[in-house]
């Protein structure tokens, strides 16, 4: 009867648990029922066929008898029950295939149909002659239906039992005479009668009954066996699935979703039902679509699996990362199902992601590093050379950064380098690109300018921008920043050409005294490489006693007298000749050497002041200029003492000059740094004022005594109204809050008339004297300002 068509194939298996959403029990019932209606579809086909051929076999032999010699030899009685047993049979069996989902649970179902086929059997053998009939072979036929369609063997045996018992009372029936014999042709009546026979006929059948039952109950168990190692091998793949903590999937050719494990439902957020609506276009994302189209189509073809990256939508809105491969399973050469088994990568793909990122951009601002700068400029330049644009690369250092981080901590200076980089970016297209270099250094790179005067306006936004006040916890901060300018075609062509060229421009500007801008100019090389010159013999400048200091007398403006000598540091370097304060001091605080450079200034100020008290000369301040490093020292006021009781100066000698950008860079903490001074008697001036962002709120808060005005102000006094008014504003506003107003750069006669009339307390400038060298200021001195003539450093006073 063939092999036993249990659960189907793993695949069937698959998509049927798919669908079915039940719980355990009911999925092993459903399965049950399933396999005893395939059992029973067998077994009904087999009876069709059977009847198929006895039929045709009753046909045939009944023309070939009544074209005998014997005619035919059955009545109308006997032929009406072979035909009413054989529309019988027909009925149920009909029965049995078209309504066995209904029928099948009713109990002993089973039974009942091979008990009839019996029973038809027995009928059919007693209308083909009875104890000598040939169609008792039909019982085997019934006992492999019984040992296929019976899963326990009592009930096999039971149902053998029966048909030898039945078999047996026919026989028994024709021997008592109780059943009337149909006479065959080929057969002795007497058989009918004759108990040898009868009893060895019935034997005969029993053993190959019995036989047959054993042999055909031992495949049928072995068979079984084989489908529940199948099945369970089935379940285990069915579990296997259901629990990888893959994506599993399965997809019609037509993209209909035919199998979805357990970890795609939930990572996709859908139920099963739900799934079973959707295709793989409703949850693959529209930027895979393409590639998952083009996947899908080469599986189909049976091309080669290679693993591919594509996105899914989950029903949450969440886009998931997988990679995996499509492989396609056919049937008869026909694609049957698409299997999809990927892993989720979105963790993976993110941190790729974080750390390209990480590679590439600076993770205190945000803003790519240098080494996406560089890429972004190669692009920047293949595209200006297309359009025949020029591309500007503008280079940041912000004026003293470091006196904010040493001073507030890195915290605050953390966050105000965030706060410059959103300033900056603000100032600029989309299309440029905003980069952190490292520390303080900042780059822009504008793409696409019609001429270098564009990246000249951007500078100026950027600027003003810069110029408003920062508030870091709740500390008010002022930034300034020096930048250098390059251009291309025009100062090169490799990228980090431009981005050198824009970084010696910068040094220059803040040659010039930071706050500004310089574009690069080929001259410039010359001063980068003379900068490092300086480096290297700056380091040994000190020991080397190559610094000197010069002083410039600060004039009453009323009586005339001397009132203070601003100590101004020279360098007389051996290859360079006597260099300003601009030359190398920028320089000296970006290595740090401005602080031992700036000690040996103030001890030595002090200490020639001292001299010239002990030579007897008049009493006298001398003014040192602070660096805004030192200021930001924790232990400078200190260092200012120490200096005091080294050199035997009484504090009331000593004026430290501040410049007025470097105090509003953190007022809070020059406040208290500026209380230790005035505790000390140390006379306070604040230098250059007029071209930071003082306020009278923060002027009221520092220790200061005097008010400098910066020598832009006062060089067109004259002839300049607005100047002429910011020198009369400054003037008031220190008259009324009793600080005195020094006015520096003093050249003529008018500028020393207007500062008189409008109540200037202190001038200093070149009309009376240039800086001098200690020796010739004790002439000067003496002499008092009648030795204007006195030949002293003609190079005037520098920051």
């Amino acid at each position: 009867m063939g092999q036993e068509q249990g659960g189907g194939s793993w695949f069937d298996a698959l998509t049927k648990r798919f669908i079915l959403t039940i719980n355990e029990e009911e999925s092993r019932e459903l399965e049950r029922c399933a396999e005893a209606e395939a059992r029973n579809f067998l077994v009904v086909k087999t009876r069709w066929v059977l009847l198929l051929l006895i039929t045709l076999y009753g046909i045939c032999a009944g023309g070939f008898f009544y074209f005998s010699r014997y005619g035919f030899f059955l009545s109308r009685l006997q032929m009406a029950i072979l035909v009413g047993s054989l529309v019988a049979v027909i009925s149920y069996n009909t029965v049995f295939e078209r309504f066995y989902p209904r029928i099948g649970r009713i109990p002993f179902i089973n039974h009942v149909q091979i008990l009839l086929d019996i029973l038809f059997v027995t009928i059919l053998i007693q209308f083909s002659g009875g104890a000598a009939s040939w169609f008792w072979p039909v019982y085997l036929i019934v006992t492999i239906e019984a040992t296929y369609l019976l899963e326990r063997k009592r009930d096999i045996w039971l149902v053998e039992i029966c048909s030898l018992a039945l078999f047996g009372a026919l026989l028994a029936g024709h021997y008592f005479s109780l059943l009337p014999s149909v006479d065959m042709p080929f057969v002795d009546v007497r058989l009918h009668h004759d108990p040898l026979f009868l009893i060895l006929i019935w034997c005969w059948v029993a053993i190959l009954n019995i036989t047959v039952a054993m042999i055909g109950g031992f495949l049928v168990s072995v068979i079984r066996q084989d489908n529940e190692a199948l099945r369970r091998g089935e379940e285990q793949l069915i579990n296997f699935f259901d629990t990888a903590n893959d994506f599993i999937f399965s997809i019609a050719p037509d993209g209909r979703f035919l199998y979805v494990n357990r970890t795609s439902q939930d990572e996709l957020g859908y139920s099963q039902d739900e799934v079973c609506s959707l295709t793989l276009d409703d949850v693959i994302d529209g930027t895979s679509k393409a590639e998952c189209l083009r996947e899908f189509q080469q599986s189909m073809a049976g091309a080669r699996a290679t693993p591919v990256e594509i996105l899914l939508n989950a029903r949450n809105g969440r886009t998931i990362s997988v990679e995996g491969t499509f492989s396609c399973s056919f049937k008869d050469g026909v694609p049957a199902a698409i299997w999809v088994i990927c892993r989720d990568v979105t963790e993976r793909k993110e941190t790729q992601a974080q750390l390209y990122h990480m590679a590439h951009h600076d993770i205190l601002t945000g803003l790519p590093n240098r080494f996406l700068l560089i890429d972004r400029l190669k692009q920047a330049k293949a595209l200006a050379q297309r359009l025949k644009q020029h591309i500007a690369v503008l280079f940041f250092d912000l004026d003293r950064f470091k006196i904010i981080n040493d001073t507030l901590g890195h915290s605050v200076g953390d966050k105000l380098l965030q706060e410059v980089a959103r300033r900056i970016a603000g100032c600029v297209r989309e299309v440029d690109t905003v980069a952190r270099i490292g520390g303080d250094e900042f780059t822009v790179v504008l793409v696409n300018i019609s001429a270098p005067l564009d990246a000249e306006m951007v500078v100026v936004k950027i600027q003003k921008s810069l110029a408003q006040p920062f508030v870091v916890d709740e500390h008010e901060l002022f930034v300034t920043a020096s930048i250098g300018i390059s251009v291309f075609p025009g100062d090169g062509d490799d990228p980090a050409s431009l981005i050198k060229k824009a970084d010696i421009a910068m040094y220059h500007a803040k040659g010039q005294g930071r706050n500004n801008h310089q574009f690069y100019d080929k001259r410039m090389d010359v001063n980068a490489e003379n900068r490092l010159a300086l480096a290297i013999g700056m380091r040994k400048a000190l020991d080397r006693e190559e610094f000197r200091v010069y002083y410039q007398p600060k004039i009453d403006i009323l009586s005339g007298k001397i009132t203070a000598m601003e100590a101004l540091l020279r360098w007389e370097h051996p290859e360079f000749g006597l260099l300003l304060p601009a030359d190398f001091i920028p320089l000296a605080e970006e290595t740090g050497l401005i602080l031992p450079i700036g000690e040996w200034v103030l001890k030595e100020s002090c200490r020639q002041n001292r001299a010239w008290q002990d030579q007897g000369l008049p009493r006298i301040r001398v003014a040192v200029n602070l660096s805004g490093h030192q200021l930001q020292q924790k232990n400078f006021t200190e260092t200012v003492n120490n200096a005091l009781e080294q050199t035997g100066l009484a504090g009331e000698y000593l004026e430290l000059e501040i410049t007025e950008t470097i105090i509003m860079q953190n007022p809070d903490f020059v406040v208290a740094v500026l209380s230790g001074f005035r505790d000390l008697g140390v006379h306070i001036s604040i230098d250059d004022f007029g071209t930071g962002y003082s306020s009278l709120a923060h002027l009221k808060r520092f220790s200061v005594n005097t008010l400098k005005i910066d020598k832009s102000f006062v060089q067109d006094v004259e002839i300049n109204a607005t100047d002429a008014a910011i020198a009369t504003a400054i003037i008031s506003m220190g008259n009324s809050m009793n600080l005195r107003i020094t006015a520096e750069g003093v050249e003529t006669e008018g500028q020393l008339l207007f500062l008189k009339e409008n109540f200037c307390d202190e001038v200093q400038g070149y009309l009376f004297s240039r800086p001098l060298p200690a020796a010739d200021v004790i002439d000067f001195l003496r002499n008092g300002i009648r030795q204007r003539g006195v030949k002293g450093d003609t190079s005037g006073k520098s920051d």
